[in-house]
């Protein structure tokens, strides 16, 4: 489904925080629009430098009086730096691949099909309702009894709960049929109507979703369910127990990303996405079905994250990437730009 990104529009809150990354901004998410941390990102590319090698300098059997020959540009202007050329896009990519396939086979990443997905039932349409989906499944699972929400309750909310907020929503916004929806304009209405309260709110951050620095300050608000740099100085300590859960807006997509505590305080992560997937069961039909990828760890998260980040991107936009480094001012038409919006029980 394809969603606009609006400017950064902050009325009342102007608590900008930011680490050297990635930015963080700690209004209410009512009032925050799907773009905003890219105006002010500040972000790094992570680059490797290597000296440069003239090739004379290394050429011993030309020595001169004083020793190997130096290109004259050294002696004028010093030692020079060049960055190794990144790997091609396809590389990254098939990397990609191979480890997560690695994960799955150690068990470490699991995916499991449901009994439905968004626009299956005609009768309560939930097409192109992601936007609608992703947030609602979330706040379920943070009232959730237990360790987190269960398989039937994520099919209700696809299935019952979610077209008629969505209805309802696109008869607010005078939208008709399965018109696509600005998500901080469902975000607004989940709030107004106390489905969403404010109080949950952690924080919300993003960049470029192939950057392991963006991705990680994402990873730490959903594992810490805090804002560690509003909480800077704060020696109260963090209560990793707590259910957390995130909307993740990528590639015109949105999922929800489920923080799931066990008894004995172990951590997993289920990213529940409800487009179809279709899978082929043990009597050669084809079905298709939302999925709940469980991840055992923080660090097969991440590799999921990058995988399913590679299978969004179209040929046109390996070629982007492969010719244009992340830049802040380009985020508007970047393919890698993804934000994550997070709350805690």
């Amino acid at each position: 489904m394809y969603f606009e990104w609006p400017v950064l529009y902050t009325t009342e809150f102007h608590s900008h925080l930011f680490s050297s990354n990635v930015f963080f901004l700690c209004a209410p998410f009512s009032i925050v629009s799907e773009c905003s941390m890219m105006h002010s990102t500040k972000t790094t590319m992570l680059k490797t430098e290597i000296q440069y090698a003239h090739p004379c300098y290394f050429n011993y059997g030309k020595t001169g009086p004083a020793g190997p020959l130096v290109p004259a540009s050294l002696v004028e202007h010093g030692q020079v730096t060049n960055k190794i050329p990144p790997l091609p896009f396809s590389t990254l990519k098939h990397n990609a691949r191979g480890e997560c396939f690695n994960l799955r086979a150690q068990k470490k990443i699991e995916i499991f099909s449901l009994g439905t997905y968004q626009g299956r039932n005609k009768h309560r349409d939930s097409t192109n309702g992601c936007t609608v989906i992703s947030p609602l499944v979330a706040v379920n699972h943070l009232v959730s009894e237990g360790a987190g929400i269960s398989d039937i309750k994520i099919e209700e909310v696809i299935d019952e709960i979610a077209p008629s907020i969505l209805s309802r929503v696109r008869n607010k916004l005078g939208l008709s049929g399965h018109a696509l929806i600005i998500p901080s304009d469902v975000h607004d209405y989940l709030v107004d109507e106390k489905i969403l309260k404010q109080e949950m709110f952690v924080g919300v951050c993003g960049g470029n979703v192939l950057d392991s620095t963006h991705v990680g300050e994402f990873l730490n608000l959903l594992e810490s369910g805090e804002d560690s740099q509003s909480n800077a100085g704060s020696e109260e300590k963090k209560d990793m127990t707590k259910k957390v859960a995130a909307a993740l807006f990528f590639h015109e997509h949105v999922v929800s990303i489920l923080k799931v505590v066990l008894a004995d305080g172990t951590m997993w992560y289920d990213l529940v996405d409800s487009m179809p997937t279709i899978t082929t069961a043990s009597n050669g039909q084809e079905k298709r079905s939302a999925t709940r990828t469980r991840c055992k760890n923080r660090q097969s998260l991440e590799s999921l994250l990058y995988w399913y980040a590679c299978e969004k991107f179209s040929p046109a936009d390996s070629k982007y990437i492969d010719a244009n480094e992340w830049d802040d001012n380009m985020c508007d038409f970047d393919p890698r730009v993804f934000q994550g919006f997070v709350w805690k029980e």
